[in-house]
């Protein structure tokens, strides 16, 4: 059973599923230099992230190896980490595509950290694409956004070779990848305007200007000239796909709120989406959950996909 979570609202839209209201949040600006740093850089707050991220990339791995049906780095653009990774059912063929962005605060991580991360989607009979990019400090964070955004048309315009379906693309990304999945949702393609059927923001980060004030800034250099260009909030949604919010009920509470505030620019853009709190897990179990077949959030993903 998939719980939704609605918190200071004045009124729910029940025919259309939508919050209207105000969210009355605790800004993360009103959080002291030390809580900011705590709170806000999701590796501080979860102690045992070193054994999950390594658990990821031993069971990326894994799968990696022993799927017969992948295509490994594949070039989608000309930087040095622009390549995807597609993994297929068997006898694929215009099938739902599903295209996951990972997260790591735009300096780290990788798509074979993430590889795993698939087995739903396969096992459920959707292609699913891991996309690399590059990181900072080798390149600007309006870069990456670049990149991602020329990731989803090489996808449109290609897929079809892998079994996929260019009309039925659904984009997932977690924490700095939800950033990218909400920035592609802001440009307009001079291709099918529709052909971004849903998108998931998992445990995002939407305002890049936060990281100004924790320590990562060091690597990511972010001036304010592209926080104002890479923040979210300063752009209209072009592509009007079903949206899903997700965020685990175990982060710190100010990188929850990050979820919630999110919902309010997606009802001043007018669009439709569920909000889950997903139970038991922090930022780094997020993505274990997000390989397992019967997880709260993978099955809510997959039904996302499945009823657009």
């Amino acid at each position: 059973m998939l719980y939704y979570l609605f918190i200071s609202i004045t009124k729910i839209d029940n025919n259309n599923n939508k919050i209207i209201g105000i969210f009355k949040l605790l800004s993360w600006k009103k959080l002291n230099s030390k809580d900011k740093e705590l709170y806000l850089n999701p590796k501080n707050s979860v102690k045992e992230h070193p054994n999950l991220q390594a658990l990821a990339s031993k069971e990326a791995k894994k799968y990696r190896d022993t799927n017969p049906n992948s295509k490994l780095n594949i070039s989608y653009g000309n930087g040095l980490k622009q390549k995807l990774d597609i993994f297929t059912p068997d006898n694929a063929k215009n099938l739902p595509v599903q295209v996951y962005f990972h997260g790591g605060y735009w300096i780290a991580r990788d798509k074979y950290d993430h590889s795993h991360l698939a087995m739903p989607a396969v096992k459920n009979n959707i292609v699913h694409i891991s996309v690399n990019y590059d990181l900072c400090p080798d390149v600007t964070l309006d870069k990456i956004v670049e990149q991602a955004q020329e990731s989803v048309v090489w996808i449109y315009k290609n897929i079809y070779k892998y079994g996929g379906d260019p009309n039925n693309i659904n984009l997932v990304g977690h924490s700095a990848g939800a950033h990218l999945v909400a920035m592609i949702l802001t440009k307009t393609y001079k291709i099918q305007s529709s052909f971004i059927k849903t998108a998931v923001l998992i445990s995002g980060i939407y305002q890049p200007e936060i990281t100004k004030y924790i320590s990562i800034n060091s690597l990511i250099n972010i001036d304010n000239k592209t926080a104002k260009i890479t923040n979210v909030y300063n752009y209209k949604i072009k592509n009007k796909a079903k949206i899903s919010v997700i965020v685990g009920d175990k982060e710190p509470e100010a990188w929850i709120n990050l979820s919630k505030d999110i919902l309010n620019w997606l009802n001043d853009n007018d669009v439709k989406y569920n909000f889950l709190l997903a139970k038991n897990l922090n930022h780094f179990s997020m993505v274990k959950a997000l390989s397992e077949l019967d997880s709260e959030v993978s099955k809510s993903i997959i039904a996302v996909i499945e009823n657009s």
